[in-house]
């Protein structure tokens, strides 16, 4: 799945190094609430030895938020128990956020044994509660046959209410997938070469805003 949320490699060794260091901080005199924003601000900024302690504080209290966005930075330094271990603490809140990062790690096998199966309904979770990545990870099985996806699925109704929400929010994969099935009748839609124009369109201008910004960051063309 493309949805991991992954810093850059550069990242992984500075940050296994901060939380080793985080550790070490003293507590913060604050409530959960006041850390998480503290936490955030810092977050946002990449400063990880500040933001680390705090957020830390605040998941330990109980921030189902801050304990989502706390495992996605374990994640990404690969300390992949902890983070399905606070991820799983999100989940259990109720936030989006965590149940999602529950599916990706289960769908990777990171941290805990790989569950296809549980991911999607995790996935599933959170889509029908407007996660927009969650639809996306929906659609994106549909669309590759994944998460033990039946194959003669792929092409029904639930298919295409999943594919179809994740191209209002211009993904990719599923733009590609509309546009061509009002171009072949896919899904058991009608053909209309109008609005598979309409879906080339917005799929052009999507391709264009991702290649923009992998130049921006560097990325070779």
């Amino acid at each position: 799945m493309y949805f991991r949320n992954f810093f850059g490699s550069p990242w992984k060794v500075a940050l296994v190094a901060v939380l080793l260091a985080a550790s070490a901080v003293g507590p913060v005199q604050a409530g959960p609430e006041e850390d998480f924003a503290a936490g955030m601000i810092s977050y946002r900024r990449t400063d990880f030895s500040t933001a680390i302690p705090v957020l830390r504080k605040a998941a330990d209290a109980g921030h189902a938020q801050a304990q989502a966005v706390l495992a996605s930075i374990l994640d990404a330094a690969d300390q992949d128990e902890e983070a399905v271990a606070y991820y799983r603490k999100s989940a259990a809140a109720g936030n989006l956020d965590g149940i999602f990062g529950l599916g990706n790690m289960l769908a990777a096998g990171e941290g805990v044994a790989k569950d296809a199966k549980e991911a999607r309904r995790l996935y599933l979770r959170a889509a029908e509660s407007g996660h927009k990545l969650a639809i996306a990870a929906v659609a994106e099985a549909y669309i590759r046959g994944e998460l033990g996806v039946p194959e003669g699925e792929r092409k029904g109704a639930e298919a295409l209410k999943w594919i179809s929400l994740a191209a209002e929010d211009n993904v990719v994969a599923a733009l590609e997938v509309m546009e061509k099935a009002y171009r072949g009748g896919d899904f058991g839609l009608r053909i209309d070469l109008a609005k598979a124009d309409q879906f080339k369109r917005k799929l052009d201008a999507a391709k264009g805003i991702k290649d923009k910004k992998g130049r921006r960051r560097g990325e070779k063309q």
